[in-house]
């Protein structure tokens, strides 16, 4: 493994870690549907970075670098799809505010609607396109095979991601059964709405 390789891996664990809607997503679907859910979330999210990496290495990228009006569309829209979210989970939290229940609620919803969510929450955010376009030539040396060293940061990258998000995913499904309920799953609906909502508005306004 190279220096530039080497160099790397600490910046992409230090994006992975830092929390931002992914992880909400993860973190929600986990705590309000199931282990699998959360899971699922964390597959999607890392198919909208293969998509990314995808897009970048066919100068797509580019284009939402450079062109200030496909990056607003692309925001605006990955805005209005994380303040939709925000507006689903609070509408859960209203109807459950209506049902008591002793034990957690059990979604009807199914597995692929989490890994859409994780996959159109990560591939709408035009961030992360600016990200791979942006950061990894830094790390790709004139003498580098362009797609293999690309291949292999996206693998570094994906790794990590699949790591972290998944041990949160477990841990906080192992944690589940302790802390679930209809009125905790109430209040984390509606604290997850509200971040949601504040997080699509922040991209939305963010230049």
């Amino acid at each position: 493994m190279d220096g530039l390789t080497l160099a790397f891996i600490p910046i992409v664990a230090i994006l992975t870690i830092t929390p931002g809607v992914d992880t909400m997503l993860v973190i929600n679907n986990t705590l309000t549907r199931s282990t699998s859910d959360g899971l699922g979330s964390v597959a999607g999210v890392n198919l909208g970075l293969l998509v990314h990496a995808m897009a970048s290495a066919l100068g797509l990228s580019v284009i939402l670098m450079n062109s200030a009006t496909a990056f607003e569309l692309v925001k605006l829209a990955g805005a209005l799809y994380i303040i939709y979210l925000g507006i689903q989970s609070l509408k859960r939290s209203r109807a459950q505010a209506k049902v008591y229940q002793a034990a957690p609620l059990k979604t009807k919803r199914k597995l692929t609607a989490s890994v859409k969510e994780g996959f159109l929450t990560n591939v709408l955010n035009p961030k992360v396109a600016v990200f791979y376009l942006a950061l990894l030539p830094q790390f790709i040396s004139p003498t580098d095979n362009l797609i293999e060293k690309s291949f292999i940061l996206l693998m570094i990258h994906i790794t990590m991601g699949v790591l972290w998000l998944g041990f949160i995913a477990i841990a906080l499904g192992k944690m589940r059964h302790f802390i679930t309920g209809n009125k905790f799953q109430k209040r984390l609906e509606a604290v997850s709405g509200v971040v949601f909502i504040a997080l699509g508005i922040k991209m939305a306004i963010s230049k």
